[in-house]
């Protein structure tokens, strides 16, 4: 008779602190979980201070999660504390089963990559607006810039809202929010500082008016074409016992949200990685400028500059927005050898497949020309999965490539820009992983008036 062991095994750390150094440190949470799985296995836990967390990593964990997470893993105990610090009682990513479905099937419309093709011009207009401010000389501060400019796009095209007034607000908001309550990188405490809690009002009444906005001023009834809160007010009418006024008002919300730490931080590190490997920028720039020789280019224009999105895809393989989830439990299962107890809080370590050599021919090497044929690296069953496994797999993901593809586009159609030769990169985590905020780039020329982005 077999006996099945019942505790993983342990990653060494160090004394009191555990593993917290190896997961801040630059290249970042993917790469501490994949050498940890390739010296442990698909199994393993890991130390956080006192927090013992017990991950599954690789491909084994992905095909798990693919076809049994539905059945033996919920996000509630994740997600519904953020959901409570929002003013809801439950979102899209904090529910699981049939509700799941119900909400993604309502918000999904907004971010897909069909929303996005019909709305390249409005998102451009964004991104136009933010450029002109840059002329030789200038200084480009990445990560501030792609957060501006996205969160905006996102307000604009899902929600007909403006994020310009409140970006400050919903950055303090947002994010303290996330850290506290899913990252625990801060202490409760800090929910109670009186700026925050200012943000915080303002954002929600903000998005409380553009819900009346909606309900006044519908599409019916002006001609303009539904978005993201015209669709869950819809679906509220359906099925009211699941949108209260609050869960509605969070659903709003999400359009600030849902690039501000994702899209945005991807966007900073490919355009950190374009100024890193320079050999690439011939092809990439030839082909963003033939697709902007007639003006603004339609989606599918831009889904034919193949050098530049092989260059995004491989900048997402190597630094992920989303490198883990996290899940508990709902029943005992056996995975990798181990007995795991319901209750149990996993870390899911979905990323690790993007740095096996099974995968990808020296997977630490920055190489676009892997995802061309006949290459194709990441076609392989679990390779490639930067937007998440599963029932919970990224919904916006076509909106976010597509909003990553073309913002690059338009920086580099527009402004030439140089890094400082003396920069090494550094990743943060606040909450999801991005370039620190030294990355400055230094504008060389303007190749293009930002107004051309239009013409």
């Amino acid at each position: 008779m077999t006996v099945i062991p019942r505790t993983p095994p342990t990653v060494r750390g160090l004394p009191i602190v555990g593993n917290m150094l190896d997961l801040m440190a630059t290249p970042g949470m993917r790469a501490f979980l994949t050498r940890a799985y390739q010296q442990h296995g698909p199994v393993y836990q890991m130390r956080v201070l006192n927090t013992v967390m017990t991950v599954l990593a690789g491909p084994e964990a992905n095909t798990f999660v693919m076809k049994e997470g539905h059945k033996v893993m919920r996000s509630e105990e994740a997600w519904r504390p953020n959901d409570l610090e929002l003013g809801a009682q439950r979102s899209m990513i904090s529910l699981d089963g049939e509700q799941h479905r119900l909400y993604r099937r309502a918000e999904s419309r907004a971010y897909s990559r069909s929303h996005f093709a019909a709305n390249v011009r409005p998102a451009l207009k964004v991104a136009a607006e933010d450029l002109t401010a840059f002329q030789a000389g200038a200084d480009f501060p990445v990560t501030a810039f792609c957060k501006s400019v996205i969160t905006k796009q996102l307000a604009r095209i899902v929600v007909g809202g403006t994020a310009r007034p409140y970006l400050d607000d919903l950055l303090k908001f947002i994010q303290t929010a996330l850290m506290v309550t899913v990252n625990k990188q801060l202490p409760r405490l800090v929910l109670h500082n009186p700026a925050y809690q200012q943000s915080k009002a303002r954002v929600l009444r903000m998005v409380e008016n553009l819900i009346a906005e909606h309900r006044a001023h519908t599409p019916e009834g002006t001609g303009r074409s539904p978005d993201l809160l015209d669709d869950v007010l819809a679906d509220a009418k359906i099925h009211p016992e699941l949108w209260g006024e609050r869960d509605l008002r969070l659903a709003g919300l999400s359009a600030f949200i849902a690039g501000m730490d994702t899209a945005a931080n991807s966007l900073a590190f490919v355009l950190y990685r374009l100024h890193k490997h320079p050999e690439y920028l011939p092809d990439i720039r030839a082909e963003v400028n033939a697709a902007f020789r007639h003006g603004t280019p339609s989606a599918e224009q831009l889904a034919q500059c193949k050098h530049l999105l092989h260059f995004v895809m491989e900048t997402m393989r190597l630094h992920p927005i989303a490198p883990a989830m996290n899940r508990t439990l709902t029943q005992d299962i056996e995975f990798g050898g181990y007995h795991l107890k319901a209750g149990t809080n996993l870390i899911i370590g979905t990323t690790v497949s993007h740095g096996l050599e099974r995968f990808y021919r020296d997977p630490e090497t920055f190489d676009p020309t892997r995802f061309a044929a006949p290459r194709s690296e990441h076609r392989q069953p679990g390779a490639y999965v930067p937007f998440g496994v599963g029932a919970h797999t990224c919904a916006g993901s076509g909106m976010a490539e597509g909003l990553i593809m073309l913002n690059a586009a338009a920086i580099l159609h527009t402004l030439d820009r140089t890094l400082p030769a003396m920069y090494t990169l550094k990743e943060t985590a606040r909450p999801t992983p991005s370039p620190d905020t030294k990355l400055v780039l230094k504008v060389g020329q303007v190749r293009h008036a930002a107004a051309s982005l239009l013409a």
